[in-house]
């Protein structure tokens, strides 16, 4: 048997993704390729009444502390000897009071949770130090936390592994062929929020519908409910626009709606630590039209998208999407490259850097 690890995902949102999330879908296939590699793992997280992996312990509790206390029990019954906590910092600290023996790997995927909100600076400071490991998604990542918490070399230790893609999932079939344009078919996948910046690609879809320039947008992603006068206004400004919200989508239905569209677009205001669906277009074969910040840099390039340098301007959008459409040879290498780029980005890669990881602690 190989070494024994746990993963303690997020409270909220269950394993298998069917309600979304973006850590969600990223633990569902990380945990299949680390069986894969022969470790030993064993997943906690809320359930959906499917196992993610052979060994999936499934917590049922409506709230947050009796969700953790739950994880807590089972961790110290398990006795593992290398426990993965997902992007909760503050739950590190009762881990390691729980199950001392045990190192600790702590994986962030964003920022978020090392704010005020959810730690205070000095505690998140010491979660930081004195993790085993600290897993991050990406060098951008990486350099804000240092900056950020005054992390200088030997003070911590980081080591960033970048998220994988499933490239047989989102490879279109042999008969699909895309939709000859016009109109030219953009997708939007995430969130639907301000940070996200989707009132900006609107913007620049209602900018090229006034040049009479034929475009399409589907906006896929469901708005949460602190953002419900976000969502009021984006309904109002998409009235008498070529644009359709169908919602939220099913991860496993997100793939046809990918092989529909002739480019996605990331109009990402708020700095993205990386940008997975950007990964999982490329793998679809869409070139990618992304804000020039954060994570995206590490995964977008001329290769395989375009990279918008004024991303708060609509027009950048607008050019950027006249650009594609003005010259289909251009189009079509990119939908090549995106294609390769996403070769870069495997769960089996990204399994093998965390088992190996693993063996070192």
């Amino acid at each position: 048997m190989g070494i024994r690890v746990a993963l303690v995902a997020p409270e909220g949102l269950p394993i298998p993704p069917v309600r979304g999330g973006s850590v969600q879908i990223y633990l569902e296939d990380l945990v299949r390729e680390l069986d894969a590699t022969g470790v030993d793992v064993t997943l906690l997280s809320p359930g959906a009444g499917r196992d993610a992996c052979e060994r999936h312990i499934q917590i049922e509790e409506s709230s947050r502390g009796a969700y953790r206390r739950a994880c807590l029990a089972h961790l110290r019954s398990l006795a593992p000897e290398v426990i993965q906590v997902e992007n909760r910092p503050d739950l590190v600290p009762r881990v390691r009071r729980a199950v001392p023996n045990a190192r600790v790997v702590l994986n962030l995927h964003s920022t978020t949770f090392l704010g005020p909100r959810h730690i205070d600076r000095a505690r998140a400071r010491r979660v930081l130090r004195h993790a085993d490991a600290v897993v991050l998604n990406s060098h951008y990542l990486r350099r804000v936390i240092a900056r950020a918490f005054r992390l200088d070399p030997g003070r911590w230790r980081p080591h960033v592994i970048h998220p994988g893609v499933d490239a047989g999932r989102f490879t279109p079939p042999a008969q699909n062929a895309r939709p000859a344009w016009p109109p030219f078919r953009l997708v939007y996948v995430g969130r639907v929020i301000r940070g996200k910046g989707v009132h900006i690609l609107v913007e620049a879809v209602r900018q090229l519908h006034r040049a009479k320039v034929p475009v399409h947008l589907t906006i896929i992603g469901r708005t949460p409910r602190w953002e419900s006068a976000y969502e009021r206004a984006l309904r109002a400004a998409i009235r008498g626009l070529p644009v359709q919200w169908p919602g939220f989508v099913p991860p496993d239905q997100l793939p046809p709606r990918l092989w529909a569209a002739h480019a996605l677009v990331c109009p990402s205001q708020a700095p993205e630590a990386f940008g997975l669906v950007n990964v999982e277009a490329m793998a679809a074969g869409l070139p990618v039209i992304a804000s020039q910040q954060g994570g995206i840099q590490e995964t977008v390039d001329a290769s395989c998208g375009i990279l918008v340098r004024r991303y708060r301007d609509p027009a950048g959008f607008s050019r950027a999407i006249r650009t594609l459409m003005a010259d289909t040879g251009r189009w079509q290498a990119l939908c090549d490259g995106a294609r390769r780029r996403a070769e870069a980005f495997t769960w089996p890669r990204c399994a093998a850097h965390f088992a190996a990881l693993y063996g070192e602690l």
